[in-house]
């Protein structure tokens, strides 16, 4: 089953602690309540079903593409899961694309419910990005940046749970 959105656009799921998902996409709406934020919904049968679309006013974007995984132990465990996200901190307006800006990666201790850790990567223009954890349990978050346009240059950015926790 689909996701009840004419909005979605670009999603991503991320298991939770309990073993439910949770997709997060952008909303390609520029007017309107859901605007300048992201959309989520939950599944608890593996994908099967989804609830209601939501709003995840907390992760304020202009839209863009994002990046959502987790950062701890296997679902199943009962154990504290984090959740790490990367989009573009940046105000919706009416010149969306020259808003692309400010890349920042956020850090959920509680299923993505709150998001009280924020730590911004890169001032500049930017855009697209994609967060990985590396073996050594490092953070590795490639996204699009340049001086003047979003979209001039790929850059790598590696950094440990300490330094983005370190605020």
């Amino acid at each position: 089953k689909t996701v009840a959105s004419t909005t979605a656009n670009e999603s991503q799921a991320v298991e939770l602690a309990d073993g439910a998902l949770i997709l997060n996409w952008r909303e390609q709406n520029y007017n309107g309540p859901s605007a300048g934020c992201r959309g989520i919904a939950l599944s608890r049968d593996g994908g099967e079903t989804w609830s209601a679309p939501a709003l995840a006013r907390a992760l304020n974007e202009t839209p863009c593409q994002a990046s959502i995984l987790r950062y701890g132990p296997a679902s199943g465990t009962g154990e504290n899961s984090m959740i790490l996200f990367s989009n573009i901190d940046a105000a919706l307006n009416a010149e969306v694309h020259s808003q692309r800006k400010n890349m920042t990666v956020r850090l959920s201790c509680d299923d993505g419910k709150t998001w009280p850790v924020k730590r911004l990567i890169n001032p500049g223009p930017s855009a697209y990005s994609c967060l990985a954890v590396l073996q050594d349990k490092t953070i590795a978050l490639l996204y699009e940046c340049g001086d003047k346009h979003p979209y001039e240059r790929l850059r790598l950015a590696k950094f440990s749970l300490g330094w983005l926790t370190a605020i």
